[in-house]
């Protein structure tokens, strides 16, 4: 009887025992160690045709499953769908409308917070006819570009030559960005720029050629940054972390097996490898998770300087509206659980925050 009482009593223990341990749940990592809860599991991110890298490769690896993360696409055909569906709650996240493009709306009074970058440079050509001399930027003075002008990685290094961009160049802004191409062609523009996913059809015309590309004039410039309404970035924090977890270690995957990525892209947006890899193996096409505080700020005060903002932007600080925290702790928690399996990659990356994000 002793012994059975003896028996009970162990069992009661390790019954106490084993309820006081902390249990994963979503969030949970493979380190072992305890998450807090994701306050939301399902993010709704704007979608085009172009698609998401990271996101792909983050559902193909497992990376969003083991972060108890559910990505929803939103598909969108142009970026007023993307900030309309922002701002009546059907988009959570959008990551592919530029930097310009939030940065006009924070101006507007939207209250969006950039926490994370995806493309940090595209693969932007400027292009002319190929009888057409280029010797440097400088040789868009007095000519027709065929481009937004609230390009600011092209109008704010004019500005620092000295040139007046908005009145010294003639801008074509055409919404589709094709006709572009066809401004140029038929001499409507003397040269033109052109998003990354058209590289393919400069490069592949015998009648024109690219010129320099926007990161030669820019280096770094902020591409694409990945924003939210700020009451959501607040409200989700763990959420957040969670998918920038997994496009962190989606962007390790990347760097390190590029063919499988680039055969994964070329599936995700129903085109052939030569069309994907004329932007993907191109050296100016940089994607990068890292918010690039720094190039923001930049961007803001381009902008700003060309008027290209709304008058309510001395109401604004900028430094509000971006949150690089989010980020740092996301890197710092992939550096300590899957380090050892892309060390230079994490040590790239912590050199890079700690450049561009004070």
């Amino acid at each position: 009887m002793k012994r059975l009482i003896k028996v009970l009593a162990l069992v009661l223990c390790l019954s106490l025992l084993a309820a006081c341990m902390p249990r994963s749940g979503g969030g949970g990592s493979d380190g072992g160690e305890e998450r807090p809860p994701l306050e939301t599991d399902t993010v709704r991110l704007a979608l085009f045709s172009n698609g998401h890298i990271f996101n792909a490769i983050a559902e193909e690896q497992g990376y969003l499953e083991d972060e108890g993360l559910t990505v929803v696409y939103v598909k969108v055909e142009n970026d007023d769908e993307v900030f309309e569906g922002i701002r009546n709650g059907t988009i959570d996240v959008a990551s592919n409308s530029g930097t310009n493009l939030p940065l006009q709306h924070i101006s507007e009074g939207m209250d969006l917070t950039i926490f994370a970058g995806y493309m940090l440079t595209g693969c932007k050509p400027i292009f002319t006819r190929v009888e057409t001399e280029w010797h440097g930027i400088a040789d868009l003075y007095g000519k027709t570009m065929a481009c937004e002008p609230n390009l600011f990685a092209i109008t704010g290094p004019l500005m620092d030559l000295g040139y007046n961009p908005l009145r010294e160049v003639r801008w074509i802004d055409t919404p589709i960005q094709e006709d572009r191409i066809t401004a140029v062609l038929n001499g409507e523009a003397d040269y033109g720029l052109v998003g990354t996913s058209l590289n393919y059809a400069v490069i592949t015309n015998p009648e024109l050629k690219i010129c320099t590309y926007a990161s030669d004039i820019l280096p770094d410039y902020s591409c694409c940054r990945v924003e939210a309404m700020t009451s959501w970035v607040l409200q989700n924090p763990n959420t957040v972390k969670a998918l920038l977890r997994a496009w962190i270690r989606a962007m390790a995957y990347y760097d390190s097996h590029h063919d499988e990525a680039v055969a994964l892209t070329a599936e995700l947006v129903g085109q052939d490898e030569a069309y994907v890899r004329a932007y993907l193996d191109n050296p100016h096409c940089e994607l990068n998770v890292d918010p690039m505080k720094s190039s923001i700020k930049r961007a803001w005060n381009y902008m700003d300087d060309l008027g290209l903002l709304d008058s309510r932007v001395q109401q604004i600080r900028i430094d509000d509206h971006i949150n690089v925290t989010l980020y740092k702790e996301a890197l710092d928690e992939c550096q300590a659980l899957y380090g050892s399996e892309y060390p230079e990659f994490y040590e790239r990356m912590q050199a890079q925050f700690a450049e561009h994000n004070q």
